[in-house]
């Protein structure tokens, strides 16, 4: 008995187990064949064993996978910057292509692409976290003086507290939130 296959319009039909007889639309198959019913006959070599997926996306027999490129003949999946480029994955917040390599944006970058409401938001936020740092400074101060650390410097506290009044006004600045002038924290000076 003898495996053998029917073609029509270059499409594998169907295959067959059993005795053959001569027809011309007939073709009997090698014994290790890798035949399957469905598909085109130019997905296989002459000895009927199918050609590699590379040789197939190659001759333009089959689509490439998504997500996949051939590379010394070879199939690999593309990197994560190639699937960037390619659409395959979503650009990473606060990222930006460059040379091909995926790379972080500037603070300033990312400022530019901010709307006016989240400049509004991100400028307030980096007020209060300097108020904050400012009150722990003062705070500090504050214990060092009465613990007899350090010395009074009135000079000092008073800067700290106009410091943070600054900060407090920031919102109220002409070119706020896209120019903003940011006051110095004033620095101890322990005067012996």
């Amino acid at each position: 008995m003898a495996e053998y296959m029917t073609i029509n319009n270059n499409i594998i039909e169907a295959i067959y187990c059993g005795d053959v007889e001569e027809n011309e639309n007939i073709i009997i198959l090698p014994e290790n064949h890798e035949v399957r019913a469905g598909e085109n006959i130019a997905f296989y070599n002459n000895d009927w064993s199918r050609k590699t997926d590379v040789e197939l996306i190659l001759l333009g027999l089959v689509d490439m996978p998504l997500g996949y490129k051939v590379e010394n003949n070879k199939l690999v999946e593309l990197t994560y910057e190639e699937k960037v480029i390619a659409g395959i994955e979503e650009m990473p917040a606060n990222m930006k292509m460059e040379n091909g390599k995926l790379t972080q944006k500037s603070q300033d970058e990312i400022f530019n692409e901010m709307t006016l409401e989240q400049k509004e938001n991100f400028i307030r936020s980096k007020r209060d976290n300097l108020i904050n740092e400012a009150d722990i400074l003062l705070l500090k101060y504050q214990e060092q003086v009465e613990l007899g650390v350090i010395n009074v410097d009135d000079d000092y506290r008073l800067a700290l507290l106009q410091y943070k009044e600054d900060l407090r006004n920031v919102p109220e600045q002409a070119g706020f939130p896209e120019n903003v002038i940011w006051s110095e924290m004033p620095i101890y000076n322990n005067k012996e």
